[in-house]
Formats: C-alpha cells, sequence, structure tokens
C-alpha cells in the first residue's frame, strides 16, 4: 500500500486567494463582542434609563419633559422643553475602560492559557527512546508544514479516545495525541491510516494558521462573561428581586442579555466549525484526495466523541463533516445561521446612536464616541466577503447550488431579532407609553427588506467583476477593494436608514391626518411614507444610485472589454 502524500510547502498559484472563512467568522465574532458590550454595560443601561432626573424611576427626565409638554404628541411635535441633558455623564470613559480591561484580559489568558493545558495531569511529552518509530513518523509528517517547526508533541495517557487537540500562543505550539490514537499506529494498514489523518488533520490547523484565531476566540468569550456578562445579569437579578416596580424592566433586560449571549456562542461555534470543516478539506489535499483515510479515523473516534446538536457547538458532527467531504461546495458557502448573526448586528451597532432615547438626550453619554460606522463597515465587509466566495464557487463551475433562500431569509431574520432585543424597545415603550408594536415592527421590516437588497446587490457587484478579477490574477487585492467599495456605501447609506426606525415610530404620534386609520393600515401608510421621503433625498439618492450602479457597470464594461478578440496575428504594423 502506498504512503499517504505528504504536506509540502505550496506556492501561491495566481492570485492570493480570499480570506479564509474561519477569518472572516472570526471578525464577525469581533463586531458581534463589539456590539453586545455597549448595550450590557451598566453604564449604559443607567444612562439610558435617565436616571439623573427628579426621581430614580427609570425616565424620570423625559417623563417630566413629556408632562410639561402636554403630552408626548406636543412633545414629539416641537418645541421641547428641557430634553434631558448627559453633559456631564461618563459614560462613554467607564465602556472604554470596560473594553481596555477586556482586551487585556483576553491578551492574558490567551498567553498563559496554553502553558497550563500543557501541564494538564496525564499529558506528557512524547519519549522518542521510548516509541522511536511513532516519533520518527511524527516527524515525517511534520516536516513539510512549514507552521510546524518547533512544535512540541504530547501525549496524553489518560485518554483513551482516539482524537488530537492542537493548541498554543505564538512560538509555542502543542499538539496533544490521545493514548487511543498513539495505540492505532501499533494496529493494522486501516488503523494506521486513520492515525496519520488524525495527525495530518492538526498540522492541518497550523498550515490554516488559525490556532491563534481558536485560542483568542476561547478565551475572550470566557473573560466577556466573566467580566460583562455576569456582572450584568447578576445586578438585574437584583433589581427584579429588589427594586420596587422594577421586575419588568429588568426582566427584560435580562432576557435581551441571555439573548445577546446565545447569539455570541453560535458566533464562536461558526468560528470553530469553519476550522474543522477547512482542516479537513486539507488532510484530503495532503491525501492524494482520497477522504477514505479521513472517514476511517471519523469510525473509529465517533464512539468517545460528543454529539451535541446545539448551534453553539465548537465541533461539527462527523456526519456534517463527512457531507462537507462529499461536497466541497460547503466550504465556500455559509447558511442561515452565519447570516442570522450579521443581520442581528447591524441593529445592535446603530441602536445607541439612532433611537429615539439617543436622538432625545443632548451631549455626554454615547453618542460622542460610539464607532457605529465603524462596526457597520466592518460587518458589511463580512457580508460582502462571504457573497462573493459563494458566487466565485457558482463561477467555477464545481459543486451544487445550495439555495439562497436561506442566507438571505437569515439576515432579514437577524436584523429584526437585532432590534427586538436592542435596549431601545424597552426603553422606548417606558418613555413613550402607548407606543404600538405593529409600529415598531414595521419600521424593522424596512430595514430588513433593505438588507436583503443590499444582499442582492454584493451578489451582482461580484459577479460583475468576477472574470476582470480572475483575468488580473489578484483575487484577494481586488474583492477586498471591492468589499471596501460596499462597505462604503453601507455607511454613507446607513445612517439614513436606521434613522427611519425611530422616525417611523414617532409618526405614530406625528400624522393626525392618518390617526382615524386602523392601526396596521395606518403604520403601514405612514412607513411608505417615512421611507419615501428619507430614501428620495436627491444629495443621498444620487450618491447611491452612483455606488450601487456605478461600480457593478463598471467591472461589466470591464469584463466586456476583456472578452473582446485581439487583433489578428501579424496584423501590426510592418517591420
Amino acid at each position: 500500500m502506498s504512503a499517504p502524500l505528504l504536506p509540502t510547502g505550496e506556492g501561491r498559484r495566481g492570485g492570493r486567494p480570499l480570506p479564509s472563512g474561519t477569518l472572516v467568522a472570526f471578525v464577525l465574532l469581533i463586531c458581534a463582542v463589539v456590539s453586545s458590550m455597549t448595550i450590557l454595560h451598566p453604564a449604559y443601561a443607567d444612562f439610558l434609563a435617565g436616571d439623573r432626573g427628579e426621581t430614580s424611576a427609570p425616565n424620570a427626565c423625559m417623563r417630566a419633559a413629556i408632562e410639561r409638554a402636554g403630552g408626548l404628541g406636543a412633545f414629539v411635535r416641537g418645541p421641547r422643553d428641557g430634553s434631558c441633558d448627559g453633559s456631564d455623564d461618563h459614560t462613554g470613559e467607564g465602556i472604554l475602560i470596560s473594553y481596555a480591561v477586556l482586551a487585556v484580559a483576553t491578551a492574558l489568558h490567551y498567553w498563559f492559557r496554553s502553558a497550563r493545558r500543557a501541564r494538564k495531569r496525564g499529558v506528557r511529552a512524547l519519549d522518542a527512546e521510548r516509541f522511536p518509530a511513532l516519533h520518527a513518523e511524527i516527524e515525517r509528517l511534520t516536516a513539510g508544514v512549514g507552521q510546524a517547526r518547533g512544535v512540541t508533541v504530547l501525549v496524553d495517557f489518560l485518554d483513551s479516545g482516539v482524537n488530537g487537540v492542537t493548541f498554543g500562543r505564538a512560538g509555542r505550539r502543542h499538539i496533544v495525541l490521545s493514548r487511543g490514537l498513539v495505540a492505532l499506529y501499533e494496529g493494522d494498514a486501516a488503523q494506521r491510516e486513520a492515525f496519520r489523518a488524525v495527525v495530518l488533520h492538526e498540522l492541518a490547523h497550523l498550515r490554516n494558521r488559525d490556532v491563534d484565531i481558536t485560542m483568542i476566540t476561547l478565551s475572550l468569550l470566557r473573560c466577556f462573561f466573566v467580566l460583562i456578562l455576569g456582572p450584568r445579569v447578576f445586578g438585574d437579578l437584583f433589581g427584579v428581586l429588589f427594586v420596587p416596580g422594577g421586575a419588568v424592566f429588568f426582566g427584560a433586560r435580562i432576557l435581551d442579555a441571555l439573548a445577546l449571549w446565545w447569539v455570541i456562542r453560535a458566533a464562536r461555534g461558526i468560528v470553530l466549525r469553519t476550522r474543522e470543516f477547512l482542516a479537513d478539506a486539507r488532510v484530503v489535499e495532503w491525501q492524494r484526495g482520497s477522504p477514505r483515510p479521513l472517514l476511517g479515523a471519523f469510525g473509529l473516534a465517533a464512539e468517545t466523541a460528543p454529539r451535541s446538536r446545539r448551534p453553539s457547538r465548537t465541533h461539527p458532527s462527523f456526519a456534517e463533516r463527512k457531507e462537507c467531504l462529499a461536497d466541497r461546495s460547503r466550504l465556500m458557502y455559509q447558511g442561515f445561521g452565519f447570516a442570522f448573526v450579521v443581520g442581528f448586528c447591524l441593529p445592535l451597532a446603530w441602536d445607541p446612536v439612532s433611537s429615539i432615547t439617543a436622538q432625545w438626550r443632548v451631549g455626554g453619554g454615547v453618542k460622542g464616541w460610539w464607532p457605529a460606522e465603524l462596526i457597520t463597515a466592518l460587518v458589511v465587509l463580512v457580508l460582502f466577503l462571504t457573497v462573493a466566495r459563494a458566487v466565485l464557487h457558482d463561477l467555477g463551475g464545481s459543486g451544487r447550488r445550495p439555495p439562497r433562500a436561506r442566507f438571505r431569509t437569515g439576515l432579514a431574520v437577524g436584523i429584526c431579532a437585532g432590534y427586538a432585543v436592542a435596549p431601545s424597545v424597552v426603553v422606548d415603550h417606558t418613555m413613550m407609553p402607548g407606543l404600538r408594536p405593529d409600529v415598531q415592527a414595521s419600521g424593522w421590516l424596512v430595514v430588513a427588506l433593505i438588507g436583503l437588497g443590499f444582499t442582492w446587490w454584493c451578489e451582482l457587484l461580484a459577479r460583475s467583476w468576477a472574470v476582470p478579477l480572475a483575468h488580473a490574477g489578484t483575487e484577494f487585492r481586488g474583492v477586498a477593494l471591492l468589499g471596501l467599495a460596499a462597505a462604503a456605501a453601507a455607511v454613507l447609506a446607513a445612517s439614513t436608514v436606521f434613522e427611519l426606525q425611530w422616525q417611523i415610530e414617532m409618526g405614530q404620534f406625528m400624522s393626525e391626518d392618518l390617526a382615524a386609520l386602523p392601526g396596521p393600515v395606518h403604520a403601514a401608510l405612514w412607513t411608505l411614507g417615512v421611507s419615501a421621503y428619507q430614501l428620495s433625498d436627491p444629495v443621498w439618492f444620487t450618491v447611491a444610485a452612483a455606488l450601487l450602479l456605478g461600480i457593478p457597470l463598471a467591472g461589466r464594461l470591464r469584463a466586456r472589454g476583456l472578452a473582446r478578440p485581439g487583433p489578428p496575428h501579424g496584423s501590426g504594423r510592418p517591420a
């Protein structure tokens, strides 16, 4: 039986490849954490509640101003008397300090966790004198992986399962092989093939450069829970139990915090599961395109591996990994869950600056420093790169095309869910008694539809420039520039799009001529009117049209120019 094809140092073929799915998912995870931190921070909750007024009741200052104006309708139509001044508020500084503390804690956890794990009971370095043949085999497998230089191979003698783990910090990488896996090397030919496949899978993590991403992801989530989420939920539980009349307000905030944690864990699961699919694909590439050894390893490990079906699980099931090996297109496509997290992040990024609460409070707080545009640009860049990977795979003509409806539906549902758990939902109802849910939901649907349209435009943009990019041989650089153009278009349009939500909500109290209509009809007509008015602004419309139509059109014209036949051979100028 021939030996497996060993990993070798691959050269770059043609243009640089697109960013890996693991890296794209990691950026999305960072966006989800950053978007959630401000909302979960106790200082921001106090700012939203407005506990600087005449009493300690939530939004006491706003309630007093509305009462002085003669009701909410009069207050909305203005002039407004004494919208609450937060110029002496230090919420921004407190949240920035929290960011710094989380970053430092994550860095320390990342740096020291690998050493602690390497000292785990039962884990010992592979002894070359005791296992000479095994040591030589591992040396042979690692020789072709430049990223594996200096890696320490350990054996967990207490683990009887068939598995391996790659971890460590920069400059100190470790691969842990279980006792059950080491025993396979002494077995028959099929078991030895399975042993090589598992070791190559761990080496593939080093080759794909996803070890640091994995370690930072795990460190970030643990520090986030201990330093941010845990204290927030504990404080809200205290409010539910001991603050008079605070059960509804603080109870809603607990539900919001739990929803945010679920989304962040789902984003973490996407990062860690994506890296497993890509490592499996690398192993098949190294083993002459045959998935048989890896499938054999799956069968041997299936009895001891966890089979959790939760969306936040860190490893996909063996059935999913087998499906991915059979259909490589799954490496290039993301489904409902990924798109849901993308859509979920957008309302959270803009809620601190575009909600009614943010619009009516003057000075201080969050509006002056919160980087909503930067978060929007990163989220849209993730969206575009994800769509571009799928489009370029489609144009390659390999594999089947899964339905795009799941991705688009996930984005729309994520936008609506992000609005539903945003702090402004609870605060606006507290501040504006009588605010109808159908009015809020109509604004969510408008933004979700705009998000769907933008996803379609990203697909159009990628398809329009696919041929020129392939011709130029600069795939990564060209796609990155297109992604930046998409992010710029989203940032220019975002303020107008996200302001639709609070303008539609205020319309319930401003449109007196429509007040006699039934509630859903009133909400629908006012939503259409506000949307048409906002999106038809001449300057905004001109800039948006130039970006949305001009960039794809330029790509189509460039592709058409490349498709034209050159001059006939020998028709040039005579010598």
